[in-house]
């Protein structure tokens, strides 16, 4: 057994025990709270409207307490914020581009303007967060009243968790204020906390923590918050033997289609590999085949959300796609130092990837649950095109004209 095998199967371990622990913290009325840290929402494009943070709003109407930390708002409010300014950097450097060939009937400023409003970037930016936190009903964790400046200081230079041994360590101060907030939250309101992170300082300050378990995935949490009714995990079960005996006949036809006009909402990502510097842009993605991730001939259904007869489950479907790719290659000049362009490439590349989507099913009590709603998972994916090269065709790309 490799090294990295090894150490993929201790991380595997631990996240399980981890999930075990949090599931009985749960069930025995331990944990009454759930947080989420920022590097959560950046892992999900921080589309805090849709997708899996939408069923946030599920805390809203119910006894179980979301809390955020004002640091770990603060950091999710300024990656919105550059978000959407370099969105409108974008548009601006693209209508630019277009002013070259073609005249516009108005200033490109007030084309802005009419498409995107008038907001800056932060008071985008501040809408977003304030009526994410109005709509999920959430509680806001101040660190002022709930840090001591003494244990704070003292954790960063006896290098405690959440602060690590490395020359990363100034930077996990917003880290270490996080999670000192949320302990001190906890203790006050003699609660214990799930929270859903992948920062292995953070773990570790979990780990040691008596309010506080971590775990690395919000549908996991999610899904151990539903676990206390048990019912939901029956419904999951019955609804799985029911896709599996095929009694939702055009599901998979559904699927495909949902999943195909909804391809571009994924956040790709190039990953490709070249002996020159090169620049990509993704042309075109067209879905293949999408099909459900079975275990044993079933699909894998979560309960995110279970309120007034109404069931939303997360599951993985494995999607296959054909996605081009225009590559421009360029190397450095030796004399000037600048970048000289060598060629370019179009590049089609079939890769499978695995996606998650949500489905509704209303009346899931009944015989046959209606399939009210399906919806792919906004999620960052990558792309697989392998070692790309310059194509030049029939052309000799040692003659003199290159």
């Amino acid at each position: 057994m490799t090294s990295n095998s090894v150490q993929n199967d201790k991380a595997a371990a631990e996240k399980a025990a981890r999930l075990e622990l949090a599931k009985s913290k749960l069930l025995d009325g331990s944990i009454t709270a759930l947080s989420i840290d920022a590097c959560i929402f950046t892992e999900n494009g921080n589309r805090i409207d849709e997708g899996i943070f939408k069923h946030l709003e599920q805390f809203k109407e119910g006894d179980f307490r979301l809390v955020f930390t004002e640091v770990s708002l603060s950091e999710v409010h300024a990656h919105i914020k550059k978000e959407a300014e370099e969105a409108k950097n974008k548009l601006v450097s693209s209508l630019r581009s277009v002013g070259k060939h073609w005249s516009f009937a108005d200033s490109k400023e007030n084309i802005v303007d009419k498409l995107i409003g008038t907001d800056s970037p932060k008071d985008i930016a501040s809408k977003k967060v304030a009526n994410f936190v109005r709509r999920c009903g959430a509680e806001i964790i101040e660190a002022t009243g709930t840090v001591d400046l003494k244990v704070l200081l003292k954790r960063y230079f006896d290098t405690q968790p959440p602060f690590e041994n490395s020359a990363e360590k100034k930077s996990e101060f917003p880290d270490a204020i996080a999670m000192l907030s949320l302990d001190g939250w906890a203790e006050k309101n003699a609660t214990s906390v799930i929270f859903v992170t992948k920062d292995k300082g953070c773990k570790r300050y979990c780990a040691e923590s008596k309010f506080i378990y971590s775990l690395d995935s919000l549908s996991d949490a999610l899904s151990l918050i539903q676990e206390r009714d048990n019912h939901c995990i029956q419904l999951c079960r019955a609804i799985e033997t029911k896709i599996a005996e095929g009694v939702y006949s055009d599901l998979d036809q559904r699927i495909a289609g949902i999943v195909g006009d909804n391809i571009w909402r994924i956040d790709w990502e190039v990953d490709a590999s070249a002996a020159y510097y090169f620049d990509e842009e993704l042309n075109d993605i067209e879905l293949v085949n999408a099909s459900f991730d079975c275990v044993d001939g079933k699909p894998s259904l979560r309960a995110v959300d279970y309120c007034k007869d109404v069931l939303v489950v997360q599951s993985t479907i494995e999607v296959e796609i054909d996605a081009t790719c225009d590559f421009s290659f360029a190397v450095k000049d030796g004399i000037d130092h600048d970048m000289v362009n060598i060629g370019s490439a179009s590049v089609t590349s079939r890769d499978t990837v695995k996606l998650d989507i949500l489905l509704t099913f209303e009346n899931p009590n009944d015989d046959l649950p209606d399939l009210s709603e399906i919806e792919l998972v906004p999620e960052r994916r990558s792309i697989d095109f392998g070692c790309v090269e310059p194509d030049y065709g029939d052309e000799d790309p040692s003659s003199e004209y290159y």
